[in-house]
């Protein structure tokens, strides 16, 4: 049986987290009859938070925390730089460092690489900007659509060879709600296995 490093690295994941929540029970049950006088004394006030919710983020999140929201100090390009934090807490609190890491990008939605300064897209995405702002603050139906949408949709058809392209914003909704609309029923999709979910959720 041949397993993929997906799966592996799935397995393993759901395995640490499995051995997080063992441990955390068994440190909550032991916790219980250590803290039982402490406890009589609080009788009568609401939890804080309720049962799961505050076992997750003092047993796991509080663990972990420090994968999560790390700050970078670089453009976010094929590789930028993270600065790296310590804690003298148990991981309660994060404290940044000096250190910066140098690592791979994995995470972003920067898959062109224009997040980054470029001699040729940096200028142009300055001029545009100035010119069309950021945002048209509606919809494509309700005046959202401007000349840059027009051009871009007729490059997108010339360049496949159609008479036409429609051009949508990125998100997980795009192929989700799109592509049941595109293909009727009876109709052929040819989905790699690996696509991202909202393809799959579309299909």
């Amino acid at each position: 049986m041949n397993i993929t490093i997906p799966y592996l690295t799935a397995l393993t994941t759901y395995f640490s987290y499995g051995l997080l929540i063992a441990f955390g029970q068994l440190r909550d049950f032991f916790r219980k009859f250590i803290d039982w006088r402490k406890a009589s004394n609080l009788q009568g006030y609401a939890p804080i938070c309720l049962g799961l919710e505050d076992f997750y983020i003092r047993r796991l999140y509080l663990r972990i925390h420090d994968c999560f929201g790390r700050p970078i100090s670089s453009p976010p390009d094929a590789w930028f730089d993270v600065i790296e934090r310590v804690s003298n807490d148990n991981n309660k609190t994060l404290k940044r460092t000096t250190k910066v890491s140098r690592c791979l990008n994995l995470g972003s939605y920067n898959y062109l690489g224009f997040a980054a300064a470029d001699e040729y897209c940096t200028p142009r995405v300055t001029e545009t900007l100035k010119r069309y702002s950021t945002s048209t603050c509606s919809t494509r139906v309700e005046g959202g659509t401007t000349t840059l949408h027009i051009e871009l949709e007729d490059v997108a058809a010339d360049v496949v060879g159609k008479p036409a392209a429609m051009v949508t914003g990125m998100g997980y909704v795009t192929n989700s709600a799109i592509l049941p609309v595109l293909v009727r029923h009876g109709g052929l999709i040819i989905s790699d296995s690996l696509n991202h979910n909202s393809i799959v959720n579309g299909a």
